[in-house]
């Protein structure tokens, strides 16, 4: 396992954080900017605008139209994303380290001064709209939207990161540039390097570009409650499967069950050897599709299974589930399935610390979520400590049937 320095935190004069890690066994870079407000910041009038900016900066600043940009981008051999998500915008790439300072200076460009122009925005509101519409007629995308706005009821969690069709509708290029003003600040601005230059030229070169005005960013949005399950359903009636999602909130990323939990996804549905899939897809035929996944915020977590199914056969296919997690309430769990999941967890951990990439998004996420850099064998360490006694315990706490919200979309319902 490649062993790298440890990571360093600044906070620069300008207000922005620069996480940093040296990296001397490579020739390449990875860097990556967020903007720390995502989908669940935003107020009921803003929803959507977070993932609809993202798209836009991209669109041409005042030095650079779009084709420049990404002119630009490919001549420096960049290979660059972007995203939003629930909690934050991220753009991200990755170069070699003699274009440090060019790619530098094309991200903070189309971060901080971002034109919008018109006709640009007027396009590019009709292709967001065509992603939400893309959404809907995806049974699976559609499905876990449904339980994510259902069992976060009430609560920016639950918003759809995209926004709505009506909503994206009625922005002008006047409201996005008010809420980049907003948002797009100092305080809300985190930047990770990964590389072998310097963290001395590269706070230089960060403090350098990322000049943003004066202005206090937003603050971050109420947690969610704990609440009651729910149940949602949505007739689709040209479906020819029912898809169905059952879950219950859990913790934050930064409370010690989520390694527990992550593993408890694992063993109902984390492969081809999981419970779920075994019970409902090899042993009955069922299903083709069953899985189970845990995600983490910072103040709110859920974990949830998802199957699709002959509406004639959704009844089974629930009573397979419901005995699957009363049978690991009942504290029966198999050595062999725990030590699988372990293995399958530890080993993502492992072939991520191998990608500059993946480095930089868990040097994030570790300072975001816990305020501190976790090493690789601190996670290792978290995920052996993991018993079955643990696996019984936290069925028992946060998989009660009483509390599990049911979303269902198609023909027929739960």
């Amino acid at each position: 396992m490649l062993k790298l320095p440890q990571p360093r935190k600044v906070t620069l004069d300008s207000g922005v954080t620069l996480l940093y890690q040296g990296n001397p066994y490579s020739p390449t870079i990875a860097f990556g900017a967020w903007i720390t407000r995502g989908s669940r910041d935003e107020t009921h009038a803003e929803r959507g605008l977070s993932h609809l900016l993202e798209h836009m900066v991209f669109r041409g600043t005042r030095k650079r139209d779009a084709l420049r940009i990404a002119l630009d981008l490919e001549a420096i051999g960049g290979q660059w994303d972007a995203f939003t998500s629930r909690e934050m915008t991220c753009y991200n790439a990755r170069v070699l380290d003699e274009h440090f300072e060019s790619l530098a200076d094309i991200f903070a460009d189309f971060i901080l001064d971002p034109t919008i122009p018109e006709d640009a925005f007027r396009l590019e509101r009709k292709v967001v709209q065509e992603e939400i519409r893309g959404i809907k007629d995806s049974p699976e995308e559609f499905t876990h939207e449904l339980f994510m706005n259902t069992i976060f009821k009430g609560h920016p969690l639950g918003y759809p990161v995209a926004g709505t069709l009506s909503g994206v509708g009625r922005y002008s290029r006047e409201d996005l540039l008010a809420f980049h003003r907003k948002v797009y600040t100092a305080s809300n601005t985190v930047i990770g390097f990964v590389g072998n230059i310097p963290l001395r030229r590269v706070a230089r070169i960060i403090e350098r570009e990322f000049r943003f005005p004066r202005r206090r960013g937003r603050r971050a949005g109420r947690a969610p409650s704990r609440g009651a399950g729910r149940t949602s359903m949505r007739r689709r009636p040209e479906w020819s499967q029912t898809h169905a999602c059952i879950g219950s909130k859990t913790v934050p990323a930064s409370h010690r069950d989520r390694y527990a939990l992550a593993i408890l996804s694992g063993i109902l549905g984390g492969g081809v050897s999981s419970r779920l899939f075994q019970s409902m897809r090899e042993r009955n035929g069922l299903v083709y599709s069953v899985y189970s996944h845990a995600s983490f915020w910072r103040d709110a977590g859920v974990l949830y299974s998802f199957f699709s199914v002959d509406p004639n056969n959704l009844r089974r296919a629930l009573d397979i589930f419901h005995t699957e997690i009363r049978d690991l309430e009942e504290g029966h769990v198999r050595d062999e399935e725990l030590e699988s999941a372990r293995a399958t967890l530890k080993g993502a951990v492992i072939f991520g610390s191998e990608s500059a990439t993946s480095r930089l998004f868990s040097l994030f996420q570790s300072d975001y979520h816990l305020g501190r850099y976790v090493s690789v064998e601190e996670l290792i360490a978290a995920i052996d400590r993991v018993d079955s006694s643990d696996i019984a315990r936290i069925t028992r706490r946060y998989l009660d049937r009483n509390g599990f919200t049911y979303t269902s979309c198609g023909p027929a319902n739960l």
